[in-house]
């Protein structure tokens, strides 16, 4: 599937929530409002300070997550927990490699 994002808006792909096993208890992650790194997938024809490939910065409650059922989204299978759409001003940081 292919979509037009317009305006300020990105797409992005978050980084897999990470597990903690302790004993026989699994301690998830996605349950804690941390910040979290992401991916830029795509973004509308405003956005300005970044491209595709970027990795970012975002909060927990960054976007609006993407529900497609059995699709795709610029190649790649789309997965609830991870791509969201987000506004440009919603991006805390860019990561700049060392």
């Amino acid at each position: 599937m292919r979509l037009a994002l317009y305006g300020p808006r990105i797409l992005l792909r978050c980084d897999p929530v990470e597990e903690t096993k302790v004993g026989r208890i699994i301690i998830q992650e996605k349950h804690s409002e941390r910040t979290r790194f992401a991916t830029i997938i795509a973004i509308g024809d405003d956005v300005k300070n970044y491209v595709p490939g970027d990795r970012v910065l975002i909060s927990w409650y960054t976007g609006s997550h993407v529900h497609i059922i059995g699709g795709e989204l610029f190649g790649n299978k789309n997965d609830e927990d991870l791509d969201r759409f987000a506004s440009e001003s919603e991006i805390l940081a860019k990561v700049i490699p060392d």
